[in-house]
């Protein structure tokens, strides 16, 4: 691992910076940009949170953002981080959690699409996104792409599902979403609709609104996790949305995370009952 190189006078401020401190302190960056919870578990599932994290590397220096910035939606899936730990605890799933803000690189996105490293914030400049050049962008991918990609890839091996856990906003656009938890799937499979089905039931009789490609449809959308991790190793998967103004409540982050563990959990007895975990 080797930190990129650019001419003098077009080097960003983080690559100059990591220039001069060597390799060592790329590779301590590397290390700090995925977390895994429980690799030798043996669940049927591997949960991903790749939006659980709002940390910018510090040669980035907040990329010119004040502190709040961070804390919205637009740094973070609120909640997700606090979610995954606890449906991994409790489904004694693995997990692989990126720690770096999706505004320094969203994992989620195609390298090509303009939110992978967004620009803005619904208008608000991102300084430190505005002008990303070749250099930078290759040294963002070797501390906060690559942990993840090389993480997930090692979790994965020998699980039968994916599940990619994400929080949305209660309005989006001007517009009010009737949904409180959704699970988002691009090919059918045993495995999403026994999620649909049994989420469905119990969901509805704890009084959550189900959503069903919704408030987002995967078929009408490219989500690289899944994707690359799941639909092309011929994994099913899902993602699942949760809506995060229920995250952000103790009472009913208990309520939404009591009825993900049961319904993932008969799910799994359904499915693999000889990995499964009863809740």
């Amino acid at each position: 691992m080797s930190v990129p190189s650019s001419p003098d006078r077009q080097r960003h401020p983080a690559v100059r910076e990591l220039e001069e401190l060597g390799d060592a302190a790329v590779a301590a960056l590397a290390a700090a940009g995925a977390e895994r919870l429980l690799p030798d578990a043996a669940s049927p599932y591997l949960l991903i949170g790749e939006h659980s994290g709002n940390v910018v590397p510090a040669p980035w220096r907040d990329l010119g953002l004040a502190e709040p910035y961070l804390g919205t939606h637009f740094a973070i899936d609120i909640g997700v981080d606090a979610l995954t730990r606890r449906l991994s605890r409790t489904l004694r799933a693995p997990a692989v959690i990126a720690r770096y803000s999706r505004l320094f690189l969203d994992y989620n996105r195609p390298a090509d699409e303009w939110d992978f490293m967004r620009p803005d914030l619904g208008g608000i400049p991102v300084p430190g996104n505005l002008a990303v050049d070749a250099a930078d962008a290759r040294l963002r991918k070797l501390v906060a792409w690559a942990p993840v990609e090389r993480a997930i890839i090692d979790a994965a091996a020998g699980r039968r599902a994916l599940i990619s856990v994400h929080s949305f906003t209660p309005v989006m656009g001007g517009v009010k979403r009737n949904v409180d938890i959704g699970v988002l799937w691009r090919e059918q499979s045993p495995f999403v609709t026994s999620v649909l089905k049994t989420l469905g039931v119990q969901g509805a009789e704890a009084g959550f609104r189900i959503g069903d490609n919704e408030p987002y449809d995967w078929r009408q959308a490219v989500g690289y996790t899944l994707n690359r991790h799941g639909l092309q190793q011929g994994r099913p998967c899902l993602y699942l949305e949760v809506r995060n103004d229920l995250l952000a409540d103790p009472e009913t982050f208990e309520r939404v995370s009591r009825i993900l563990e049961a319904a993932f959990a008969t799910v799994a007895i359904s499915l693999w009952p000889q990995t499964a975990v009863a809740v």
